[in-house]
Order: C-alpha cells, then structure tokens, then sequence
C-alpha cells in the first residue's frame, strides 16, 4: 500500500470491501481504512486572511530617527555636572531660589535680617549661571544650526564654543551692570538690587530653560516647539529684568532718554552680536 500524501486523511471505508476476502496485507489495510483528501480550503482562506495586514496594523514605514547632537557624551556629561552641582547645593538651594524669586520685582530700600547674603546662596547662584550659560549654548546652537551634523565631534565642539560664549556674554553683563548700578543708581541699595535682579533673573531662566531644551534633546521630533517655547522664556527673563530696571532708574524724561539709550546699547545690539558671533562659529 503506497503511502498518501500529507494533505490525506485516512477514514474508516463507507462501504464493504468485495468478497471474497483477500488474505493479503493491502487487502487487510483497505478493508480498515480507506485514504480521502482533506478539504484545505478554510486552512488556506485563514493563511491568506492572516497574511493580509490591514493599514491599521502596518503603520508607518520605519524610518532612522534622528538624535539631538547634544546627546553625545562630551554634552551630556556637561549638563550632569552642573545637575550635580545643583544637588551638591542642595542645602542652600531652596533658600537661594526664594530669595532670588523677590529679586526679580522687590525693590526694597533696606536689608532684611532674614535675608540670605551668605557665600552658600552666592555659591547657588554661580551654579545657576553656569547652567544658564549650558542652555543658552544649546539655544543658540539649535539657532544658528539646525540641521544636524554629520559630524558628531564637530557638533559637540560647536555646542561647547557656543555655551562659553554664552558664559562670556553673562560675565560682561554682570560686570558692567555693576559699572552703570556704581553710576547711574540713585544709591548703593538700589543698584545692588539691580544686579541682584539680573542674576536672579537670568539663574532662573537657566532653570527653566532646561525643561523645553532637554525635552528637545531626547525628543528631536518635537524640537521645534520646544525652541520655540526657549526662545520665549528667554525674552521672558529678560524683559522681567528690564522692567525691574526701569523701576530703577526712571526719574523724569530725561531718564527716559538714557534708558532708551540703554536697551539700545546693552539689551539689543549685543544680541544681535552674539547671534552673529554665534553664526560665524558654526560656519
């Protein structure tokens, strides 16, 4: 009896084999089962129907996804330093930040004894503004380079250039703030609270910008509402600042003049340099 195929099934014969019964070993088989073919239609209805995957199930077609040039190592390793730096201050931290939060609107004429003048808040301070200047290199970066590189250690090279740019931007403002509060204050009290102003200001637009530059970083596909987001926090922090300034110094019209005169010189053309600076880098 020759073997049946795989898609053969063998049943029980539904009539009698013909007498006189064959003492032979086919005869014997047959008389048992008789071989039918199997009905694969419904098998191979389901294969096709499992092979066929509907538009819902398929989804997009896979794509390489782009990563932020500051997720290299060089740059995230900055950005964890200054984050420890934060926690290493954490004993001063809470203090620091409340006390720079009335500094970006009190313009109170005397000391306060619960005010915290100690090197622990200076120390927070410095902190903020080294975080500052981390993320507003990353800002600037993603400003003047938005495609990104090829080249993940000119990248990396880039975003630290633009961060110590950023850094220097921050130490020229502070000290010659500290030169027109020495000049134009109308006492000593109120220019510290000028330049107290500012560094509360710019320290907590550092911490806030880490929230949409990082969201941006680890997410690039949404990178560009979160520049956009950064872009206005920044102006935020400095428009407070320049409000607070105003406060300051506005005596009369005349006032009025040397205040224009101030945005011009220290609030608009300077960012205008550094975006070109910035753009030269990159280049």
């Amino acid at each position: 009896m020759n073997p049946g195929a795989a898609d053969t099934l063998y049943l029980p014969p539904q009539s009698p084999l013909p007498r006189p019964f064959d003492a032979s070993l086919d005869h014997a088989l047959g008389a048992m089962v008789e071989p039918r073919p199997i009905d694969t239609s419904g098998f191979e209805a389901c294969a096709r129907e499992a092979a066929r995957q509907s538009a819902a199930c398929s989804g997009m077609p896979a794509e390489p996804r782009a990563l932020h040039p500051a997720r290299q190592p060089a740059v995230l390793g900055m950005l964890a330093v200054l984050f420890v730096g934060c926690l290493l201050a954490y004993s001063y931290f809470g203090r620091a930040m409340a006390e720079s939060v009335k500094d970006l609107w009190s313009l109170r004429r005397r000391e306060n004894a619960f005010d915290d003048t100690t090197s622990g808040r200076r120390r927070v301070q410095w902190v903020l503004a080294l975080q500052y200047a981390a993320y507003v290199g990353l800002l600037l970066y993603s400003i003047v380079d938005p495609v990104p590189e090829v080249d993940d250690g000119r990248s990396t090279r880039l975003i630290l250039a633009l961060a110590g740019v950023a850094g220097a931007y921050y130490v020229f403002q502070l000290g010659i703030y500290n030169v027109l509060a020495y000049t134009f204050a109308p006492d000593t009290t109120a220019g510290r609270r000028w330049v107290d102003g500012f560094q509360a200001s710019q320290g907590i637009t550092g911490l806030v910008l880490s929230v949409p530059v990082l969201a941006g970083v680890f997410y690039p596909d949404a990178w560009q509402p979160c520049l956009a987001i950064a872009v206005a926090v920044y102006f935020m922090g400095r428009l407070i600042f320049i409000v607070k300034g105003f406060r300051i110094f506005y005596t009369g019209y005349t006032s009025l003049v040397y205040f224009i005169l101030y945005l011009c010189t220290l609030e608009i053309v300077p960012v205008l340099c550094i975006l070109a600076l910035a753009g030269t880098i990159a280049r």
